[in-house]
């Protein structure tokens, strides 16, 4: 991966920042959030309410975005989130299992959480946020991606990730078509404790716009309780994927690339 501009990243998390806050924000609370020094990051939030992209109040001396913010993206929740179709779903999932409903995309060699939906503390609670990432070839979420590409491509990705790893690391090419032909036969998923000790996640993958990333839905919730449930909590995600599936039929063509069956 290519290193990132820090200006152009620092935006970003800023934005993603009060996604998660769903509030307005002091300068110091921006920068104690994300660790940033004070005067640049200052220089920065000047910038973007210079350019209609946050509001700020003298009287109480916080910053949060505007409507302008919001309709930078207005094109592509017109395609996906019109009638709030994944999220609705999402919560629906979590409701109906109790565990952690997690939105994924793939970024690079890195499957990126774009939304979580927190689950129950008894069986669904998990140590993930928005914005966390995970390894494209190591995870479940990504091994749903990987299910798209063809042999050729894989080998890419195993050598360009296996150059960055020590030999005791470095992924078996075989082994991993191995286990992408079980995830395309079953039409899913599973790690286990891998990134967060006592959790795991099911993951299956979502249709999307073609203009967009691969998408992938997962369940989260702890190790026993998504062993001992394994067959309703896999149901509960296929009918996730084919009732967006319908909604994504639904939208004009040029919107939407094939849909995962």
């Amino acid at each position: 991966m290519a290193t990132p501009v820090k200006s152009a990243q620092r935006v970003v998390e800023v934005f993603e920042f009060f996604a998660q806050r769903r509030a307005p924000a002091t300068l110091t609370q921006i920068c104690d959030a994300l660790d940033y020094p004070a005067s640049s990051t200052f220089a920065l939030l000047g910038t973007l309410r210079d350019l209609g992209y946050l509001d700020y109040s003298r009287t109480d001396r916080t910053f949060v975005p505007t409507v302008r913010a919001a309709l930078l993206g207005i094109w592509v929740n017109d395609a996906l989130l019109s009638d709030g179709t994944i999220v609705r779903l999402m919560y629906s999932l979590r409701d109906e299992t109790g565990c952690t409903a997690v939105l994924g995309i793939q970024s690079g060699l890195q499957m990126q959480y774009i939304h979580v939906v927190k689950g129950n503390e008894a069986t669904g609670h998990t140590d993930v946020a928005t914005g966390a990432l995970r390894p494209l070839l190591r995870s479940a979420m990504g091994q749903v991606v990987l299910t798209l590409k063809s042999k050729t491509e894989l080998r890419a990705l195993v050598s360009r990730v296996n150059a960055q790893e020590p030999a005791s690391r470095q992924i078996r090419f075989n082994d991993l078509v191995a286990k992408l032909d079980v995830c395309r036969e079953r039409g899913y998923a599973v790690s286990e404790g891998l990134f967060t000790p006592g959790s795991g996640i099911i993951a299956a993958l979502l249709a999307a716009p073609s203009h967009q990333p691969p998408m992938v839905i997962g369940l989260g919730g702890r190790i026993a309780a998504l062993r001992s449930h394994r067959e309703r909590y896999v149901q509960a995600l296929h009918r996730l994927v084919a009732l967006h599936r319908e909604h994504m039929e639904a939208l004009p063509q040029k919107f939407v690339a094939a849909a995962p069956r």
